[in-house]
Order: C-alpha cells, then sequence, then structure tokens
C-alpha cells in the first residue's frame, strides 16, 4: 500500500494513518515512520483515550535523538494498518518531544517491506 507523504512544519514526512485497538473500539492516528528508531513510542494522551492504565503498564527509560533520557510505558496493543491487523507493544510516554507519534523498527517493521521514497514524496508498504 502507498501512502503519500505528509507535511508537517513546512516539511514532507512519512507519516501514516493507524488504527489502534482501544476498550471502546478503534482509534485513527497519524504517526510517522522512523527507520532509525527501535521503539513506537507515542504521546500519553493515546493511552489514556485507549483507556489503558499506565500504572499498571511495563515502565522503562529510553534514550532519545538529543541522548535525554524519558520515561516511557510499554504496553501490547492490536493494530491495524495497510489492511494487517496485529500486536505491537508501544511506548506511552508524557515526555514525547517531538511532536507526533512514532512507528519504530520493533514489532512494526517484521510485518512488512518498506519502501521510501523521498524523491517522488511517498511510502510504500508491502
Amino acid at each position: 500500500m502507498k501512502y503519500p507523504y505528509l507535511q508537517e512544519r513546512g516539511r514532507f514526512a512519512p507519516i501514516v494513518p493507524i488504527r489502534l485497538k482501544g476498550k471502546d473500539g478503534w482509534l485513527t492516528v497519524d504517526a510517522y515512520v522512523d527507520s532509525g528508531a527501535t521503539y513506537s513510542t507515542f504521546k500519553s494522551e493515546i493511552a489514556e483515550i485507549l483507556g489503558i492504565d499506565l500504572d499498571k503498564a511495563e515502565k522503562v527509560y529510553a534514550t532519545v535523538g538529543s541522548g535525554t533520557l524519558i520515561t516511557v510505558y510499554l504496553k501490547e496493543v492490536d493494530i491495524e494498518f495497510a489492511g494487517k491487523f496485529f500486536k505491537v507493544t508501544l511506548g506511552f510516554s508524557k515526555q514525547l518531544g517531538i511532536g507526533f507519534n512514532v512507528l519504530g523498527r520493533k514489532g512494526f517493521f517484521e510485518n512488512f517491506l518498506i519502501t521510501f521514497n523521498e524523491k517522488e514524496r511517498y511510502i510504500d508498504f508491502l
């Protein structure tokens, strides 16, 4: 499936819509597909909407691009993307300072052959 890059802060970026299953059904959110990120990390507000109690999630510390450690709460979530349904352990953090959710390699990339086409500004998932 081919997704055109979206414009974010005046630049085109590989941002795609994904669906996350919560206690009240499915929630569609946008996320930046980041081949440089090991783990997928979302804003903590998303966990609240999904009905995830972060106090009951596994707490870890992750290093972000600036070298800073942030607190991340891990929880396995059902997702739907590009016509596939699977589970991914997502991180949720109140300290995610980049302004958007991130889809990292672990648990997500293994489900697809992913091609970034910077010239034509799209990302393809097979």
